[in-house]
């Protein structure tokens, strides 16, 4: 595996969509964590790619940029602008948050 693939992480959505973040910011995310961190050999940590059946890629996408969002305003002291939530995706959005614990 290359220096650049362990500072990112590919995120593949059920419909195949690809995103591939920053490994801190999908760090930020307890399950994503737990997938790449754990001292067992899940073929995820070792692939350095997760596969999500029940997440759609326009939530995945969302996932994407709220973790890159909740890294850049974690020291923030400041007011935290507002992270917008389209209406069509919110149920779907807030269930694959729950789920990789964001």
């Amino acid at each position: 595996m290359s220096s650049e693939e362990q500072l990112t992480v590919k995120l593949i959505s059920s419909d195949m969509f690809e995103f591939i973040i920053d490994r801190k910011c999908a760090l930020a995310s307890g399950t994503i964590k737990n997938l790449l961190s754990s001292p067992g050999q899940f073929t995820e940590s070792l692939q350095n790619e997760i596969h999500f059946r029940d997440i759609k890629g326009i939530v995945l996408e969302k996932v994407c940029k709220y973790l890159y969002y909740k890294i850049e305003n974690s020291n923030n002291l400041a007011d935290i602008p507002e992270f917008p939530i389209e209406p069509e995706i919110a149920m779907e959005l807030l269930h694959a948050s729950d789920f990789l614990e964001c």
